[in-house]
């Protein structure tokens, strides 16, 4: 029964079970990909200040509106921690207010003034790394990898 093909340079090959290559592991992929893409975004947005990790809270605050923490931990799928890390500078600079009053200490976050001005200074930066990586892909390919790897999200988190 086969598991998966995979490409090895112009020839596909089948893997079976007891043919699992770790070399071919889904998470070092993902993992590799993941820093090679986030270095080049961080290069990209360097200039405005933030990292890809931050520009992302910034958009999903923008985008959304006043957010609780966990809310916004869920939508984003970072754990909290990874969240609170991102936060910690952004209140720092002011571009995120965090506000605890309402009940049982649950943290409401919105975007800032200066948060929305830093977020416009960064958003022509990002649109030129994302437009850099379409025209690399191609837009038929790149828009089936944003599709594959939410269904990859879904298929996971399902699990």
């Amino acid at each position: 029964m086969c598991i998966y093909t995979y490409m090895s340079g112009n020839q596909t090959s089948a893997l079976s079970p007891g043919d699992l290559d770790p070399t071919l592991c889904t998470c070092a992929s993902l993992r590799k990909t993941s820093r090679v893409v986030t270095q080049f975004f961080d290069s990209a947005l360097k200039p405005a200040g933030l990292t890809p990790g931050q520009f992302t809270v910034l958009a999903a605050l923008s985008n959304r509106g006043p957010s609780r923490q966990a809310d916004l931990a869920d939508i984003l799928a970072m754990d909290r921690t990874t969240l609170i890390r991102n936060l910690r500078p952004l209140e720092n600079r002011g571009l995120v207010s965090t506000d605890t009053a309402s009940k049982r200490g649950v943290k409401t976050l919105t975007l800032t003034a200066a948060g929305d001005r830093v977020l416009a200074l960064a958003m022509p930066l990002w649109q030129q790394a994302q437009s850099q990586i379409i025209e690399a892909l191609g837009q038929d390919r790149w828009g089936g990898l944003i599709t594959d790897l939410a269904s990859t999200v879904e298929a996971v988190q399902a699990r």
